[in-house]
């Protein structure tokens, strides 16, 4: 058992279970050098599945972009999707094409929404810029919503960041603040959500599924959720 990042690389090829935290582990925007990242214990997983004759199935969850945007944290949700795809990447490169099928999906969506028009270059979690005269970068100052404030990028339909606010009698009424690209990018913010909730929902919209490798061409278009077993099903015991 090891339960540590440095730990985590001395251990031998042996069984091996990995303890790093008592509960969640931290947001890739506040995990210690001391806890290994997803990639870390990718690449520790694969390397002792790989010699297995008989090959091996591992599952990888990033499972922490889900908290994040249940916080109403962009910020957080994308440093953790951005940590997911370095652990999906390090499975690609210690993977063959020709006998691996690789996966990525996601179980389900949120009720997020991506704010337009903003110039190219604005930044993600930020406040959405104007596009320049005659071009598409942006021109440094935020657009400007019906009610004169700018607004963010990204935004919710629901949850912890919602514009109205509960009162005495417990009715709801609020305004949306003049953010600045200050508060915007601070990673602590919550993005604005309109219906007030302690926490932000799943949607019902359909996710995508990317794959490559043995059998990855059943995968195209739109697929219920159990047929993504019987494609690695189909993988794993192919002749």
């Amino acid at each position: 058992m090891v339960t540590d990042a440095s730990s985590l690389e001395s251990v031998g090829a042996t069984p091996l279970l990995g303890l790093f935290t008592d509960s969640h582990m931290n947001f890739e925007e506040d995990r210690p050098d001391s806890e290994p990242s997803l990639a870390q214990m990718t690449e520790a997983a694969i390397t002792r599945l790989k010699d297995d004759e008989e090959g091996f199935y591992l599952m990888v969850e990033g499972g922490r972009v889900d908290q994040a945007n249940h916080a109403g944290n962009a910020h957080r949700a994308l440093k953790d999707g951005e940590a997911f795809a370095e652990a999906v990447a390090i499975a690609d490169r210690m993977t063959d094409d020709a006998d691996t099928l690789i996966i990525v999906t996601a179980d389900h969506d949120h009720g997020i929404s991506f704010n337009g028009y903003c110039g190219r270059g604005t930044p993600i979690t930020g406040l959405c810029m104007g596009i320049a005269s005659g071009q598409v970068e942006h021109t440094g100052e935020p657009e400007l919503a019906a009610d004169g404030k700018p607004y963010t990028v990204i935004g919710y339909l629901n949850g912890a960041g919602s514009v109205l606010t509960e009162q005495a009698d417990h009715a709801y009424f609020g305004t949306r603040a003049v953010l600045s690209q200050e508060e915007a990018v601070d990673p602590d913010f919550h993005q604005q959500a309109l219906i007030p909730m302690e926490a932000e929902t799943h949607s019902g919209a359909d996710v995508a599924a990317w794959s490559k490798g043995p059998w990855a061409h059943l995968m195209a278009g739109s697929v219920e959720q159990n047929f993504i077993f019987h494609v690695m099903n189909r993988a794993m015991n192919a002749e």
